[in-house]
């Protein structure tokens, strides 16, 4: 067993590192005040370095390392969340990342070509849209349908909490969508399509967010919205299917996020307890803050460590079949479970360190608590939803209440 990252993927964290301290950090708090998206200019530079095509292949204008992109991808998250606090930027980032990844492996060379140059060159937007008014994780239950009609499907129905919907807008780009093509098959007849989100007959919406305000977030309505046979991933009626495969990718990269941010707020912690004097002696010399920060470290590095081993076995299950979906959907879970409450918890005692300054905006930690938030409240999975897969996964179907 070798445990550790090539002297190819250090050296692209190391310099990414400098890059998101010297051009991304020093606008975090503008861009989440402003809350009117990532500035282009910092979408161009991180284009410029390769950023966006992490795991897009040469081919179609991406940077990808075969066999090595899950990791890779996990690494620039991490970095570009210790930047940007927000969260904003690094999940503008692993939404592009993560589904271009399920387009190039599942998706047609039509929809390859036409999409992956332009997302791999930051000129558009890649997100997912599953939840609908109704409700998110039962995605087994969703309305909007598809009708095939010849070389094209027509698509009616309404998604609701979706990220990137005014960048999709502005920039260019869409979504990959689910939708219902067989309602008698239940969650055997379900669809995955791209779907631009300038097609004719959607109707946008935008919702104001706590947080992550440089990302927006909203809804779409569709009316008789035509999309191209092509847009399908995979079969028709296999969609389920591919988006629960989809979501172990997006869900590793989530994890990345919460980890960068963590570990910057930690890192925050650790530097101003030693520099705070009180009643003469440093803070960290008290050791209701030291024991702490020592939990919270043990607990982050636990979960990085895993974190490193999902997006490893994922690297591995998609180059050469190592590992089962069932052995990936158990630890990606257990990845998810951990990382948004601990991240809190992390940020919500590096605020409670740092006194008076922690809760003000001059501190950049209050952007944190607010970002970090997104994803205890079910992006991209709730915490119920995953102690639900990993009983299944360990235990078995018998632990699954709907079964």
């Amino acid at each position: 067993m070798e445990f550790r990252l090539t002297a190819e993927q250090e050296l692209f964290q190391k310099s990414l590192r400098g890059f998101c301290e010297k051009t991304i950090a020093p606008r975090s708090r503008e861009i989440d005040e402003r809350a009117q998206g990532i500035p282009d200019e910092i979408i161009a530079a991180m284009a410029g370095l390769g950023i966006f095509g992490i795991t897009i292949p040469e081919k179609y204008g991406g940077s990808a390392v075969p066999g090595e992109e899950i990791v890779d991808a996990m690494l620039a998250v991490s970095e570009l969340a210790r930047a940007d606090l927000s969260m904003s930027i690094p999940v503008y980032t692993l939404l592009c990342l993560g589904w271009s990844y399920v387009v190039v492996k599942q998706g047609t060379e039509e929809l390859k070509q036409e999409i992956l140059p332009k997302i791999a060159a930051g000129k558009m937007f890649l997100g997912i849209c599953t939840t609908e008014p109704g409700g998110g994780s039962d995605l087994a239950n969703i309305t909007t349908r598809g009708t095939r009609q010849g070389d094209h499907y027509v698509i009616n129905g309404e998604k609701v909490f979706i990220s990137g919907v005014a960048e999709a807008l502005q920039r260019g780009g869409g979504h990959l969508t689910l939708f219902r093509t067989a309602p008698e098959l239940g969650h055997r007849g379900m669809t995955f399509a791209y779907i631009p989100t300038r097609s004719a007959g959607i109707t946008p919406t935008t919702i104001a967010d706590m947080g992550r305000n440089g990302l927006s977030t909203g809804g779409m309505a569709y009316s008789d919205v035509v999309v191209p046979a092509a847009y399908v991933l995979g079969q028709e009626n296999r969609g389920f299917y591919l988006l629960m495969e989809g979501f172990n990718v997006a869900r590793t990269l989530v994890v990345a996020a919460c980890v960068g941010a963590a570990e910057k707020a930690l890192e925050m912690s650790a530097a101003y307890t030693q520099q705070r004097v009180l009643f003469g002696v440093p803070l960290i010399k008290n050791q209701g803050i030291s024991f702490d920060i020592a939990e919270d470290r043990a607990k982050l590095v636990m979960l990085k460590n895993t974190l490193y081993k999902a997006a490893w076995m994922l690297d591995r299950h998609y180059e050469d079949g190592s590992f089962t979906t069932k052995e990936l959907n158990e630890i990606v879970a257990i990845c998810k479970l951990t990382a948004p409450p601990l991240a809190l918890d992390i940020v919500k005692h590096a605020m409670i360190h740092h006194g008076a300054y922690g809760y003000s905006k001059e501190c950049p930690l209050e952007m944190a608590m607010r970002g970090v938030m997104s994803y205890l409240g079910g992006a991209e999975g709730g915490l119920n939803i995953m102690k639900l897969i990993i009983a299944r996964e360990f235990v078995g179907d018998v632990a699954v209440p709907y079964r």
